[in-house]
């Protein structure tokens, strides 16, 4: 079976293309560069949001103060229509008989933020096609961002590191190699000409009494913390007279990572609050934690947070 030839390979109308170390006249074509997207107003396609928590009395938690931000990227990976022909006819101009244009193979994409001295990222184990790019911020980083972003005009750099696969002969042997790409996308944020892309957002300010909502955040599915994970469902239980009263919401990889559920009636107060998590995989099966409890807090995170404690977050058991 064929593969990309990692040292054999030309530039065609600035796009870079490898041979098949078996087939000479198929070739394959590297990812197309990444562009900022536009929004359907022609604005830049980018936001930042920024929760803010500070705990209150009636909520027993006073003092208290978190932080989350996630920033979101439109990125588009296009090229235009007459680059495929065109390269076709340079290579046939060459004497490649009847070229064979393919996708090269990425084992590995790795997207990195950078910003005012700080880096963020995350690893897709394929080819990242582009489009919506939602990269949460610990408190620290989105306080950072958001103080830059409000003290001036702050260029930020979404940096795509991509693993390319195919193979390479040493002496008589062809053997599996990789090559590496790297594409920059500079993205000046300004909150000046385009102040509706930014949003902060204080959690629990509008609480009346007690546990009137609860906040809840899922980055699970932004992250993609686990392949085969379909659905995370949160059940929430207040004490009420008589008997507890239980909401849920339901987190998917096509939801809203934050969602908010509205109490019928205020929490006691003097009683913390329980939940469970349930998990539902794309194989039908599914996970029921047990019930915990937690006190004074209107801002749950449910993330399965991998090899990292936050501040102030106690993580879910596995």
């Amino acid at each position: 079976m064929g593969a990309p030839d990692l040292d054999y390979f030309t530039d065609i109308r600035d796009v870079r293309i490898y041979r098949d170390h078996q087939n000479h006249s198929r070739w394959y074509i590297t990812p197309a560069r990444p562009v900022l997207g536009r929004q359907k107003d022609r604005t830049p396609d980018y936001s930042l949001a920024l929760y803010r928590y500070l705990g209150r009395k009636g909520t027993s938690d006073s003092g208290e103060f978190r932080a989350r931000g996630v920033l979101t990227f439109g990125i588009e990976r296009c090229r235009k229509p007459q680059i495929l022909p065109q390269i076709r006819k340079e290579l046939s101009s060459r004497g490649v008989s009847g070229p064979e244009i393919r996708s090269m193979p990425v084992s590995k994409t790795r997207i990195s933020l950078m910003f005012a001295g700080e880096r963020a990222g995350r690893t897709y184990n394929t080819r990242w096609t582009g489009g919506a790019l939602v990269l949460p911020l610990d408190a620290r980083d989105a306080e950072i961002l958001w103080d830059a972003v409000t003290a001036g005009q702050i260029q930020v750099s979404v940096s795509i590191d991509e693993t390319l696969a195919g193979v390479r002969k040493k002496q008589d042997q062809w053997e599996p190699g990789t090559d590496a790409q790297t594409r920059v996308v500079a993205v000046e944020m300004d909150i000046a000409a385009h102040p509706d892309h930014f949003q902060r957002t204080d959690l629990g300010a509008g609480m009346k009494k007690g546990y009137t909502g609860l906040d809840v955040f899922c980055f699970d599915f932004v992250e993609n913390l686990e392949e085969n994970l379909y659905a995370k469902i949160v059940e929430v239980a207040i004490p009420t007279a008589g008997r507890d009263l239980v909401e849920s919401v339901t987190f998917k990889a096509n939801s809203d990572y934050r969602r908010r559920i509205t109490f019928k009636l205020a929490k006691d107060l003097d009683q913390p609050y329980r939940y469970r998590i349930l998990k539902i995989y794309k194989d039908g099966s599914k996970k029921t934690g047990q019930w915990r409890q937690k006190t004074g807090e209107a801002l749950l995170d449910i993330t399965a947070y991998q090899n990292k404690t936050e501040e102030n977050q106690k993580t879910e058991e596995q």
